[in-house]
């Protein structure tokens, strides 16, 4: 068996200890920094009885304990999976981190879709003409998409929109979704539009998701093709791969079925690793085009000094990022033979 029980009990204990460190370390971040919640969630009182409403506004929320008192509070809420109300939105943390963060999931989903499997492909191709023109422009081409700001990208498609008469600005018309009854399901405006046989609102929505998912791609595109260049470039040379070649079977077997298969593993590892920084710029994208996400939730978080919802933000892509780097090495034990969890 590649994968052990004995892996995944390890592996869950050293998740959840991350977890913990990092709603601590967060709780303790916000809640030091400057901004008072207690006012926002009294609704910036004036008057004679503000200082009065502040304070009771402190006593609700626990922030009149101690600090390791609230700490422990904070981090039990964490634990049973109860947040408790937004200060900003004034709605259960859980249900507002869960609509966002389905935002955000399709737009990487979406890049991930379009980034992985062509910089793949790009890489088998430079591999294939290594030392020509060919493997030189795709490998400068890999490097640029690899370390362009993806921030910057995002305003670049953005504004090359802007003349076309097209701006892909939020996740979908009001007035079409209105219009047509829609309504989300899942979150996943894509599959919501699906499951409703909606298509006039699931093209509208597709066309306004991809360019921020082509901007979110790049990343994406550009590790795959030089790590894949470099894989491929080493499976040609094997032994295996030569005696394949020489006893005549053909190159469209031997490139595929032989050298690419032994790319997998390095290819699914390194798309795992790449995750959160591809997670990172989609949250900067997604405010870029004005789409609702994980970015602008934590924008809007930190703005007001929710530590509520900012906590839970940040505890959420903690352990959205651990479970994909975990599958992502399951995919890879599960490929590769030769790998042991």
């Amino acid at each position: 068996m590649p994968l052990s029980l004995g892996y995944l009990a390890r592996r869950a204990v050293w998740s959840l200890a991350v977890v913990v460190g990092v709603a601590v370390l967060s709780y303790l971040v916000i809640i030091l920094s400057p901004g008072d919640p207690a006012a926002k969630w009294a609704g910036h009182p004036r008057g004679p009885g503000a200082a009065r409403a502040v304070e009771l506004a402190r006593r609700e929320l626990g922030l009149d304990l101690p600090i390791p008192v609230q700490v422990l509070n904070f981090l039990r809420m964490v634990l049973t999976g109860d947040l408790g109300l937004s200060i900003a939105y004034r709605q259960p943390v859980y249900s507002v981190l869960w609509r966002n963060l389905a935002a955000t999931l399709e737009l990487l989903l979406v890049a991930y879709a379009i980034g992985v499997p062509l910089g793949s492909l790009l890489g088998v191709l430079a591999a294939l003409n290594r030392g020509r023109r060919i493997d030189g422009a795709l490998q400068a081409a890999g490097t640029l998409l690899a370390n362009t700001p993806t921030f910057w990208l995002g305003l670049a498609i953005f504004a090359s929109l802007l003349p076309l008469g097209f701006a892909a600005y939020g996740r979908v018309s009001t007035g079409l979704a209105l219009s047509t009854g829609f309504r989300p399901i899942t979150g996943l405006y894509l599959l919501d539009a699906l499951l409703q046989l909606n298509f006039p609102v699931f093209f509208d929505a597709l066309v306004r998701l991809l360019p921020p998912a082509l901007a979110v791609a790049a990343y994406p595109t550009g590790v795959c093709l030089r790590v894949g260049r470099a894989l491929m470039a080493d499976a040609l040379l094997e032994d295996y791969v030569r005696a394949a070649a020489a006893w005549g079977v053909t190159r469209r077997i031997i490139v595929w079925r032989y050298a690419f298969r032994a790319t997998l593993p390095g290819l699914v590892q390194v798309s795992g690793l790449a995750f959160a920084y591809s997670l990172v710029d989609a949250m900067v994208v997604e405010y870029v085009f004005g789409r609702e996400g994980l970015g602008r939730l934590l924008y809007d978080a930190v703005s007001v000094s929710d530590f509520r919802l900012a906590v839970g933000l940040l505890v959420v892509v903690a352990a959205f990022y651990l479970v994909v780097n975990t599958l992502a090495d399951a995919a890879q034990a599960l490929i590769d033979p030769r790998v042991r969890l």
